[in-house]
C-alpha cells in the first residue's frame, strides 16, 4: 500500500494534484577527481519523467516500515525534525530511501545483524530486489527474513522539493545523501 495522492470526492477537477510522499537519494563516493554522484536514466515508458536522468528514488510504501524492522542510526524522531513531518512518515521516508536506492542502483544501505558482509549483487539479493520492485514483498519483510538492519546512519537529510502544481503527477520529495558503502558499486539495474 502506498501513500497515494487522490483528490477527495467533489474536488475541483482543475485543482492541482495532491503530491505523493517520496524519497530520493544522492549516492556519493570519492573519485580520482573529487566527489562522484550516481545518476541513472529512467526507463522511457515510466509515467513520471520517463527517459530522464535522475537520482534513485520513488514513492513511499507504508508496508516498508512495518514492525520488526531492525534499524541502526538516527531514529524516526530525528528524521521527523529534519523534514518537518510526523514520526510515522519520517520512518516511511527513510525506508523508501533505502528500498528505492536498492531497487534502482543495486546499492544496499543495510548490514547483517551478525556482522557478516552483504553481497547485494548475489543471486539471492537480486531475487529480493526484483520482488521489491514488483511489490511482491516489502522492505521490512525482506530485511526481517534476511536478518539485516536498515542503516539510517548512512543517510543524511539534504533537501525537500515539491513537484510544481502544473504537473499531473506530483511528489512531495525528501532528498537524502548517502556514501556508497564500502565494497558496493552502483550498477545499471533499470532493465
Amino acid at each position: 500500500m502506498t501513500r497515494e495522492s487522490a483528490a477527495p470526492d467533489g474536488a475541483d477537477a482543475d485543482a492541482p494534484a495532491v503530491p505523493r510522499q517520496a524519497a530520493t537519494v544522492l549516492l556519493l563516493r570519492d573519485g580520482d577527481r573529487g566527489v562522484e554522484v550516481y545518476l541513472l536514466r529512467r526507463v522511457r515508458g515510466m509515467p513520471f519523467a520517463g527517459g530522464m536522468t535522475a537520482y534513485p528514488g520513488g514513492g513511499v510504501d507504508v508496508r516498508d516500515a512495518e514492525a520488526g524492522l531492525s534499524w541502526t542510526g538516527p531514529g524516526a524522531a530525528q528524521w521527523a525534525a529534519s523534514f518537518h513531518c510526523d514520526e510515522p512518515l519520517a520512518r516511511e521516508l527513510v525506508c523508501a530511501a533505502v528500498r528505492e536506492t536498492f531497487e534502482e542502483s543495486g546499492v544496499l544501505l543495510a548490514s547483517s545483524l551478525d556482522g557478516a558482509p552483504l553481497d547485494p549483487a548475489s543471486a539471492q539479493w537480486e531475487a529480493d530486489r526484483l520482488a521489491l520492485m514488483a511489490r511482491e514483498r516489502s522492505l521490512s519483510e525482506v530485511f526481517v527474513a534476511r536478518q539485516v538492519t536498515l542503516r539510517a546512519d548512512l543517510l543524511r537529510p539534504w533537501a525537500h522539493w515539491i513537484t510544481p502544481e502544473a504537473e499531473p503527477r506530483r511528489y512531495d520529495t525528501k532528498f537524502f545523501t548517502a556514501a556508497v558503502p564500502e565494497g558496493q558499486e552502483p550498477r545499471d539495474v533499470s532493465g
